[in-house]
């Protein structure tokens, strides 16, 4: 007889503590997800960037003739004689001895009169002495103011207030009639100028600008809209005084030969304008402003075909563009600090920059654009 012994396994019933063990595992990998996305979307990066302007120059060749082509502004040239008179000074001076001069006030405290001649001797107590200028005559108990000079040339005798006795007159009158001075006397030494060879050639510069600014300045204008560059072809000019000469002041003047361009501004501007857009950078930089005047020169001209060429130079102020492409937020997705600055700072006209993360702690930028915000400070 064979006998079979069957067994059924109870069926599995989950513990409370493995409930709990999944519960606590959800709520951490939702934790976890939770604070992944907070972290990604609160992520931000804000980089400060300081910029300076910087100067770049606009060199070109402009021709000029009856009508405005790429390279050429419409003019017409013209000659004429110009007469002019310049004054200038001498850079050099020297010592030159001279007599001094000065006034004395002179006493008499006599009850008579006392009557000077001209080049009567006033004596210091340091033995410098002085004549009168006039004849004077003092009234008794009174006193006069007179002019005197210096018996000997040179800055000795440059004294200051002085008492003065008068040898001429015996030793008694003198107790009655003397002078002093209440000033110091002048002239014994002077500074004199001298016309040097780098003077007179100094000064031909010179008179050759202020030639040319004078001469626009007394042309009649050509038309409208229209401005005059000058270029003097030959002069006969002549110095008042000679090299080495002593002189307060010189004057040049002579006939001058000029040969006026008049170029329409509106066309040189439109060249310049474009020269200069052709050397920025339209993804990084902008032009600020141009700086001054352009500087036009005539270069060369031809009176009979009516045609000239201008060297033409301008400078402008560039600086950073706040929308430039280089600096947009798409350049700095998912990059760390360094690399961001290290960027940055190899860009032209950039002085200074400052990157920071949100939260203080991320150690790269957003991968979002709108996570990151780009801001261009200038200075001067």
């Amino acid at each position: 007889m064979i006998v079979r012994h069957s067994e059924t396994n109870a069926p599995f019933e989950p513990s409370v503590r493995f409930y709990r063990t999944i519960a606590l595992s959800f709520l951490a990998v939702t934790i976890i997800l939770l604070g992944t996305i907070i972290f990604v979307t609160s992520k931000k990066a804000t980089l400060i960037i300081t910029a300076k302007e910087d100067v770049k120059s606009a060199n070109l060749s402009v021709g000029l003739g009856k009508d405005k082509t790429d390279d050429a502004v419409r003019g017409i040239v013209t000659s004429t004689v110009f007469s002019w008179t310049e004054k200038f000074f001498p850079t050099t001076y020297k010592s030159e001895d001279s007599v001094a001069v000065g006034s004395l006030v002179i006493y008499n405290k006599s009850n008579a009169s006392q009557p000077l001649v001209k080049t009567t001797r006033f004596l210091t107590p340091n033995n410098i002495m002085f004549r009168l200028t006039d004849d004077v005559v003092v009234p008794a108990n009174g006193q006069i103011t007179a002019e005197v000079y210096a018996d000997q040339i040179g800055a000795n005798s440059e004294i200051g207030p002085s008492q003065f006795v008068i040898p001429g007159l015996s030793a008694d009158r003198q107790k009655f009639v003397y002078a002093e001075s209440a000033e110091n006397m002048k002239g014994g030494s002077n500074k004199v100028g001298v016309l040097t060879d780098s003077d007179l050639q100094s000064a031909r510069t010179i008179y050759i600008e202020k030639l040319k600014q004078n001469l626009i300045k007394q042309l009649p204008p050509y038309q409208d809209g229209f401005e005059a560059v000058v270029s003097v072809v030959s002069q006969q000019v002549d110095a008042d005084y000679a090299v080495g000469d002593s002189v307060a002041e010189f004057n040049l003047s002579g006939s001058n030969t000029a040969v006026v361009a008049w170029y329409k501004s509106d066309d040189l501007k439109s060249m310049i304008a474009k020269e200069i857009n052709s050397k920025v950078d339209v993804s990084l930089e902008k032009v600020v402003a141009v700086i001054g005047d352009p500087l036009v020169t005539l270069t060369s001209y031809d009176l009979a075909k009516n045609t000239a060429q201008l060297a033409v130079s301008q400078e402008a102020k560039v600086t950073l563009a706040v929308d430039a492409d280089k600096l947009s937020p798409g350049r700095f997705l998912g990059q760390t600090k360094e690399e961001i600055e290290r960027y940055v700072l190899g860009l032209e006209h950039v002085s200074a920059v400052d990157v920071s993360f949100s939260p203080s702690w991320a150690r790269k930028s957003p991968t979002s654009v709108d996570r990151i915000k780009v801001v261009v400070k200038s200075i001067k």
